[in-house]
């Protein structure tokens, strides 16, 4: 199962460099002009399969660190791609914590990953290196077009309940939601509203795959009046659907451009995670230190991210 999800993200990612979708409905983006990546500053690193460290992560950074291991390891990315894992969120925090594995890309730890922590005497150290957003979505029939950060927060408390009080159609808001400890719900819980604020979700608007969340919002028969909620670059690279619409948030709609120049409301870093024991001169630290130079901020937009470089 894990090899059949990487080998999705896989051909998603190839697309991304195809088309380079920005956002739904928006002008695609062109990715920069290759270059040769040892003319970028940065560390130059070579590794073999040998000394290659244990990697996981998040799905929506799975093109990033199959590319990056892709580069480091001298292979073409379908040979590379067997020495990472992409255990989601959860699986991947999970995997760090048991010592399973020795670096993983990732959003924020959830409350539970870090009392997690806490309780095993572990620190993360957690560098930025990408930056993202936290973004809404609708059926692309829904007339509501943006909403306030403290509208969505009502949407969740459940205190708005129907599109015509946002100006929309006269029908039930049926907000859909993912489970506690992925990534997009630590994201909600983190930009939007407190778990104990939260209202309880029948089963069925509670889904365990960013994939099935877009699906359900994009569908005739589900997304009618329907919301959900994801990561900008999964939802615009990884998983498009013509059939949904982002939502601006506070007139402000997700972008590239609103990215990086941080107006878009809810910026999202993605991080490079470690153990905060891991020596000076360790492997590890130099593999961060090539993710934040020029080297890896380039294999980043090239994959279609915005750099973290450009939002400083």
């Amino acid at each position: 199962m894990k090899r059949k999800l990487c080998l999705i993200v896989a051909l998603m990612m190839a697309l991304t460099f195809t088309v380079g979708l920005t956002g739904c409905g928006e002008t695609p983006a062109a990715n920069p002009e290759p270059v040769n990546i040892a003319d970028l500053e940065g560390p130059d690193l070579h590794f073999t399969p040998e000394d290659w460290p244990r990697i996981d992560g998040a799905t929506a950074l799975a093109p990033y660190y199959e590319a990056m291991a892709a580069e480091l390891l001298g292979m073409d990315i379908e040979e590379a791609r067997q020495y990472v894992l992409c255990n989601k969120t959860d699986g991947a925090y999970e995997n760090l914590l048991a010592g399973e594995v020795d670096m993983i890309f990732c959003s924020l730890p959830s409350e539970y990953f870090k009392q997690c922590a806490i309780d095993q005497g572990f620190e993360y150290d957690m560098t930025p290196f990408l930056n993202g957003a936290f973004v809404f979505f609708v059926n692309k029939d829904n007339p509501v077009d943006s909403i306030t950060l403290k509208q969505a927060h009502d949407i969740y408390a459940g205190k708005i309940t129907n599109w015509s009080e946002l100006g929309g159609k006269d029908e039930p808001i049926v907000a859909f939601q993912r489970p506690n400890n992925s990534g997009s719900q630590t994201g909600l819980y983190e930009y939007i509203i407190s778990e104990d604020e939260l209202m309880e979700a029948p089963s069925e608007q509670v889904f365990g795959a960013m994939d099935e969340i877009v699906d359900a919002v994009s569908s005739y028969d589900n997304g009618k009046g329907s919301i959900g909620y994801s990561y900008y670059y999964y939802v615009t690279n990884m998983h498009y659907q013509e059939d949904i619409k982002l939502l601006a948030i506070n007139d402000i709609l997700p972008s590239d451009e609103t990215i990086a120049n941080g107006t878009y409301p809810i910026i999202n870093p993605s991080y490079v995670i470690i153990d905060a024991k891991t020596p000076a001169d360790s492997p590890l630290r130099d593999i961060i230190a090539w993710i934040v130079s020029e080297k890896g901020q380039y294999v980043g937009k090239q994959a279609g991210y915005v750099p973290r470089e450009e939002c400083e």
